[in-house]
């Protein structure tokens, strides 16, 4: 089943759900895309990117 963000109902990689988790709450249900948790969480969606590429570099079970 694939994922829909919560706010503009976009559909999910896995590097985004990842995120979601690493940063909000690993149990959490709903997600947000790139986009939405950028705004969601005030920080410019680049940084989220360069931090995607960080936990993997870092071995981060989430992102495999």
């Amino acid at each position: 089943m694939k994922k829909l963000c919560l706010t503009c109902k976009s559909e999910l990689n896995k590097d985004e759900i990842a995120l979601n988790k690493k940063l909000i709450n690993r149990n959490m249900k709903d997600f947000y895309c790139i986009k939405c948790l950028s705004k969601h969480l005030e920080i410019p969606e680049e940084l989220l990117r360069q931090k995607i590429i960080e936990y993997k570099n870092q071995g981060c079970g989430l992102f495999s």
